[in-house]
């Protein structure tokens, strides 16, 4: 069952999340986000840069938001996803747990949002019942937390 915040906790939250400009104060959980107002095509660039150079191959990239403008000829805000991939950190995963594929590509999304450009990825979890599983997920998420923050930062 899910519970509601007290108010008077909300209220703290938010003023301490509005010290962290860049980060949006309602990350859903298991997940990393962050906005920028940068262009579009900028935030698209610089997480492609920033994802290559952490020696992850790129291994999809979905346009959702161009491809339904097109198909419908209507204005449709952009939205994207990317996947990618490191067999070297794969693999070292699924030596621990065949079932962690299940976490496999890493992807993150951009999405417009009014004036501001949007980056989520979806975070390993770190509380399972194996330590070495725990301590990998933890470094993935570090990596991906990092691109993000590249991928935002003005």
């Amino acid at each position: 069952m899910l519970r509601q915040p007290k108010p008077a906790l909300v209220g703290a939250m938010a003023t301490m999340l509005g010290a962290c400009a860049a980060q949006t104060p309602a990350d859903p959980p298991g997940f990393y986000q962050a906005a920028t107002t940068k262009p579009y095509a900028d935030v698209l660039a610089e997480l492609e840069l920033a994802i290559t150079e952490r020696n992850f191959r790129i291994t999809g990239h979905n346009k959702i938001g161009s491809v339904i403008r097109e198909r419908d000829h209507i204005a449709f805000p952009d939205y994207d996803t990317l996947q990618f991939c490191n067999l070297t950190y794969a693999r070292e995963m699924l030596e621990i747990s065949p079932a962690a594929v299940v976490y496999m590509p890493c992807n993150i999304t951009l999405r417009s949002e009014g004036e501001r450009v949007v980056v989520t990825t979806h975070l390993l979890p770190t509380n399972g019942r194996d330590p070495r599983l725990n301590a990998f997920a933890a470094r993935m998420n570090e990596q991906l937390r990092q691109i993000v923050d590249f991928a935002i930062e003005e």
